[in-house]
């Protein structure tokens, strides 16, 4: 590695090598729309099914266990999306996204392929967890919450291909990371997430959030969906260790305005996220 770079992100090329990250990410908004449609094709769910390895490696695996096996062991996609259904077919693909696609050390921030993965899910699943609550769907939060850090990716993958890899912990000096990224790098990690998904054709209300979840003070539309991410990635810092009498930041009490949550709120919400994520977590350790 590097111990400093010397010029800043070309957005334009990072997008390129953003092109190889896995592509489960890039298929769930629109495979989850498919399978809430009653009138989607087979063919087109199976055609994209088979665009990520891990995705249709998972369905036939699926497909050809005991719970389901007939006396023919099942090969093609389309066949074995048929016999599962498409309830368990969301099931799988939620499950590839959080394990496979955000299982990945990122050196470049001095994060192991574990702490990683695990902050994505933890944050996916409080942002449902809050939507829930507050009486709003669920899908896009959650998904939101589990893309929120592929700014990093992108960074970390795009630095390692122009052989410009550091640690950028090195230069933190207490400051935060995204004062450090604009000084060394020019781009924040959220800015470039937001950039990458973009292009990737994503919704609005997916990349925005992402580019202002530090604060929903800095977001000028999709408001409510923002408020969800920055109270999730703050309940995500708690999990170790919440104190109901510390002073809770300006950004979280408009958060929590803004979903219309109360203080007595948080101690709840925190404890119902603990239980789904420990109860995913163990769903996980069963199924893979």
């Amino acid at each position: 590695m590097s111990s400093k770079p010397n010029e800043k992100i070309n957005l334009e090329l990072l997008i390129e090598h953003a092109a190889s990250l896995p592509t489960s990410p890039r298929i769930y908004t629109r495979l989850n729309q498919l399978l809430n449609n009653e009138d989607a094709s087979l063919d087109y769910i199976s055609s994209l099914v088979k665009m990520d390895p891990g995705l249709a490696a998972q369905v036939l695996r699926v497909t050809n266990s005991a719970a389901y096996a007939g006396t023919i062991k099942v090969n093609e996609i389309g066949t074995a999306i048929s016999r599962i259904g498409f309830n368990e077919l969301r099931s799988i693909l939620k499950m590839v996204v959080e394990k496979e696609a955000f299982y990945q050390a990122l050196p470049v921030y001095g994060e192991t392929a574990t702490a990683f993965a695990d902050r994505s899910l933890e944050v996916a699943i409080i942002s449902e967890v809050i939507a829930n609550r507050a009486g709003f769907e669920t899908n896009a939060p959650y998904i939101t919450g589990l893309l929120h850090q592929v700014g990093k990716l992108a960074i970390n993958l795009y630095l390692e291909r122009i052989e410009k890899a550091f640690d950028i912990t090195e230069h933190l000096e207490e400051r935060p990371l995204i004062e450090v990224e604009q000084e060394l790098l020019g781009l924040s990690h959220y800015r470039v997430g937001a950039e990458v998904l973009n292009n990737w054709k994503f919704e609005t209300t997916i990349w925005q959030p992402i580019k202002n979840q530090n604060s929903p003070l800095h977001a000028h539309s999709h408001l409510r969906e923002t408020s969800i991410l920055s109270l999730a990635i703050w309940f995500a810092d708690q999990l170790g260790g919440y104190d109901p009498d510390a002073t809770t930041p300006e950004h979280i009490k408009r958060a929590c305005k803004e979903l219309g949550l109360d203080a007595l709120d948080l101690t709840s919400l925190l404890d119902d996220s603990r239980f789904e994520i420990n109860d995913r977590k163990n769903q996980l350790a069963m199924l893979l």
